[in-house]
C-alpha cells in the first residue's frame, strides 16, 4: 500500500464525505526515457454528520478510524467540525 490521502468528496451544513485514498506512484528512468506508474485505490469513506463520525471500509463495514487519523494527519482538521469532543 502506498502513502494515505484523503479527499472530501462531500459537504453541505449536516453531512461531511471524506474519500480516503492509497496513492502509489513508481517510476524509473534509463538513458533512453522513463516510465511513470500510479495507482490509486480506495481504503474507506469517512461518514460525518451530526449522529457522529464513522469510517466504513469497501465493503461497508465499521472500521475504526484512529489508524486514519494516526497515518493522516490533515484527516483531524477536516472532521473537526463535526468532533463532538
Amino acid at each position: 500500500m502506498g502513502s494515505l490521502r484523503a479527499t472530501e468528496i462531500f459537504n453541505n451544513a449536516g453531512l461531511m464525505l471524506v474519500a480516503i485514498e492509497s496513492v502509489d506512484l513508481q517510476q524509473s528512468k534509463t538513458d533512453t526515457g522513463c516510465q511513470v506508474y500510479g495507482n490509486i485505490e480506495p481504503i474507506a469513506v469517512i461518514v460525518c454528520n451530526a449522529d457522529g463520525i464513522y469510517a466504513l471500509d469497501m465493503q461497508a463495514s465499521l472500521t475504526a478510524i484512529d489508524q486514519l487519523l494516526e497515518d493522516i494527519p490533515e484527516l483531524c482538521t477536516m472532521i473537526a467540525p463535526f468532533n463532538k469532543a
